[in-house]
């Protein structure tokens, strides 16, 4: 049985918690917070039974094997190292840190202390990826030609809230981005990806919309929209020469649609309690085997993604 320790009381970690639970071997050991009151709340929430007031507490926990980190951004790259220095395997969310300097750094000390690291992309891991990537492979739509990826989630946040700060990896690219990039990773096993785009930015600086395109190997293209201030409809679109494929919500679907142009259509449902699952399991089947590095979200396609998204950042600056 993998132990927990769940770094933070953000929102995301009650479907990542789900997500430990609905694995076949992993267990939520502890919580912490910045203040014990808010460690309370939240283990009570979620019917956790060891909490701590600060974070120095839960790396010190001797019972925790595993650490997951939802943090602030721009804070990523300080809690994970304190937990690596601790010994701990880590999971990090996206985006794993804001400069490619600081993830080398990690993945040396994650190798040096024997740890296993990875950053948080579920998206890779999903039944719906696998399916488009399966679609893709065996030509059922044709050759792809063109990919459009958008993600609107307008008025979750102020503009006193770090989302608004760029500093602190605020910003409608550092956000979601990842997703985009790693998924194109994983569907076309490492590609050559070129990149270019512009951004609306808000009164505080932060790209509050973006738009920017990637080349795939040079014959593919794609295009993809994030913004915190219009709604879009959340959905990925696969064109190829025969027909197309819609995965709504591809950062955390459970179902796509195969349409092609002589009129066949399919529906394909894949149900989970919590999209995390997958890439849980997968980090469990890692240590298994011994592995500190995932085969699938591997450091190479961190350091790209890192050095894709601040590409852009330096055009915009």
């Amino acid at each position: 049985m993998f132990k927990y320790g769940i770094l933070s009381t953000a929102s995301i970690i009650d479907r990542f918690v789900a997500g430990i639970r609905e694995s076949k071997d992993g267990h939520v050991q502890a919580l912490a917070s910045r203040t014990l009151d808010n460690a309370k709340k939240a283990a009570k929430r979620l019917d956790i039974n060891n909490y701590y007031g600060s974070y120095e507490e839960l790396y010190k926990d001797n019972d925790i094997d595993i650490i997951y980190i939802p943090t602030v951004n721009g804070y990523h790259y300080r809690d994970c190292k304190n937990a690596l220095k601790h010994h701990k395997h880590v999971i990090v969310e996206k985006p794993f840190t804001l400069s490619i300097q600081d993830a080398k750094e990690l993945f040396d000390l994650a190798k040096n202390n024997n740890c296993f690291l990875m950053e948080a992309q579920k998206a890779v891991f999903l039944p719906s990826t696998n399916k488009v990537k399966q679609l893709i492979d065996d030509k059922i739509i044709g050759k792809l030609k063109y990919i459009e990826f958008k993600a609107g989630f307008p008025g979750k946040y102020d503009y006193d809230h770090w989302m608004y700060n760029l500093s602190l990896g605020g910003g409608t690219l550092n956000a979601s981005a990842t997703y985009t990039i790693e998924y194109l990773q994983f569907l076309f096993n490492q590609p050559h990806l070129q990149i270019d785009g512009s951004c609306i930015k808000s009164p505080t600086g932060t790209d509050e919309i973006c738009s920017f395109q990637l080349k795939v190997n040079n014959s593919i293209l794609v295009s993809s929209t994030i913004a915190m201030n219009v709604n879009l409809i959340n959905e990925a679109v696969f064109y190829g020469e025969l027909g197309y494929i819609v995965v709504p919500y591809y950062w955390k679907s459970n179902q796509l649609d195969l349409y092609l142009y002589n009129g066949d259509h399919q529906h394909f449902d894949f149900s989970y309690q919590s999209e995390f699952v997958y890439e849980i399991e997968h980090v469990h089947n890692c240590l298994k085997n011994d592995l500190i590095e995932s085969p699938i979200m591997n450091k190479e396609k961190t350091f790209e993604t890192i050095e894709l998204v601040n590409q852009l950042y330096r055009k915009w600056q």
